[in-house]
């Protein structure tokens, strides 16, 4: 628009309010030539649409802000990923064990990144990443290893590389399920049975008898009870305190155990002087942690038991089933088999959840059978039972002399259960 004999801009601006702009050339003098001041408003229009994209100036700043900060990050080098990654505020919190893990990794990538010219964190892509997974898998590991690796990665560059993570886009490999089972009675015989024979030698046997008894009669893990101390032992209130080191960054819940006869008598033969309730067994743990399972495994197996299923593959591994970690799967099936309410064995174990301790929990036939048996209560028509078709057991036990009777009681003693026994008794005084 032209005001007397100058030229002005009307136009609306980014934050949509209309607004007037007197014209002006390079010199700063205004502009008289329509010419000249349709080539300046030409370049004003193209800035103006460039700058309406962003709602405002803030906005403009902080855009400038994240794109300088993203830039920052991308550009880490592979050889400084690790380093960069502990030291971020938000990294994860891992052990010294886990830690070696992510290093192994990581080095694995550098090294690979190295071969094909890959140097920052930005050069990553996703079809890099695919190559360097299908090499890692190319070396011959397990699903379960892959899998592992897959989850260090998506955390380091997830943090790393913000939203743009080239290794999210991949699929897990499936494993096979390496579960537990627990221990039976006549196992735990046979187990105990050797381990106390003067025949079978162990390192620190002594010790380690009565860390097995520690496992059974608490259902603590391997590495609690090995660095348990007596400042968590009260022999007086007969209660273990302690926190377990599997949650002790997460939950900080403590698992209070009651300590029973037998441990009490074990605990009581101990030197209490001690730091450590099973010093020597605490040493061996703090410097090779393996030689614990090792040992037990060895114990299985000299017990006649077979610790694990047999690999086919270096893909397809051997699959633990017995170790020192079925003391505490053994513990938790004991319990629930013994009418314990599953909140009091999750307090015990030091689960979070009732679903976890579902995890560890082993229900024999016995005791299903006795479940169903307890069926006979409900408000149902009963049904005589019978032998061979015959006549209903109650008419064939009143029958009886005193001599089958008391066969009779002999067999009822020797096979039915203690909950069974006391039902029983219940019904026979019941009944009289």
């Amino acid at each position: 628009m032209k005001r007397g004999i100058y030229y002005h801009w009307k136009y609306r601006t980014a934050q949509g309010t209309i607004t007037t702009k007197s014209i002006r050339n390079a010199t700063g003098g205004k502009v008289t030539q329509f010419s000249e001041a349709e080539k300046i408003v030409t370049q004003w229009s193209a800035e103006l649409s460039s700058l309406s994209q962003l709602k405002s100036r803030e906005e403009t700043i902080q855009k400038i802000a994240e794109v300088k900060s993203l830039l920052k990050v991308c550009r880490v080098p592979l050889v400084e990923l690790e380093e960069a990654f502990f030291n971020h505020p938000s990294a994860p919190t891992v052990s010294p064990k886990h830690r070696k893990t992510y290093h192994s990794v990581l080095n694995t990538l550098m090294n690979f990144a190295s071969q094909i010219q890959v140097k920052t964190v930005a050069d990553v892509t996703e079809e890099v990443a695919q190559s360097f997974l299908s090499y890692y898998w190319s070396r011959g590991i397990s699903p379960k290893t892959y899998n592992s690796v897959l989850d260090i990665l998506r955390c380091v560059f997830r943090l790393m590389n913000k939203d743009s993570n080239p290794f999210d886009g991949f699929k897990k490999k499936v494993c096979h399920t390496e579960e537990r089972v627990p221990f039976t009675v006549e196992q735990l015989q046979k187990i105990w049975d050797t381990l106390t024979s003067p025949t079978y030698h162990m390192l620190h046997k002594e010790e380690m008898i009565v860390l097995y008894k520690l496992a059974l009669y608490t259902g603590a893990r391997c590495g609690d009870l090995c660095l348990l101390r007596w400042s968590s032992v009260d022999m007086q209130s007969r209660v273990i305190r302690f926190i377990p080191h599997k949650t002790a960054h997460s939950s900080h819940k403590i698992v209070e155990i009651p300590i029973g006869d037998v441990l009490f008598e074990a605990l009581s033969s101990l030197d209490q002087s001690t730091d450590y309730v099973l010093p020597n067994v605490a040493y061996r743990y703090q410097h090779n942690s393996g030689g614990i399972s090792r040992d037990t495994k060895k114990l299985l197996v000299a017990a006649g038991l077979k610790p694990n299923d047999s690999g086919t593959t270096r893909r397809v591994l051997a699959v633990s089933r017995m170790g020192f970690h079925a003391f505490r799967h053994t513990a938790a099936s004991l319990m629930i088999c013994n009418g314990v309410n599953p909140l009091v064995v999750r307090d015990l174990l030091g689960h979070t959840s009732v679903d976890m301790t579902a995890h560890y929990t082993h229900v024999n036939m016995e005791t299903k059978r006795e479940a169903l048996q307890n069926l006979n209560v409900l408000p149902c028509l009963p049904q005589p039972k019978l032998i061979n078709g015959e006549k209903p057991i109650a008419e064939i036990i009143t029958e009886l002399n005193a001599e089958k009777l008391a066969v009779l009681g002999h067999w009822l003693d020797d096979n039915l259960t203690t909950t069974q026994k006391e039902k029983l008794s219940e019904l026979l005084i019941f009944a009289v």
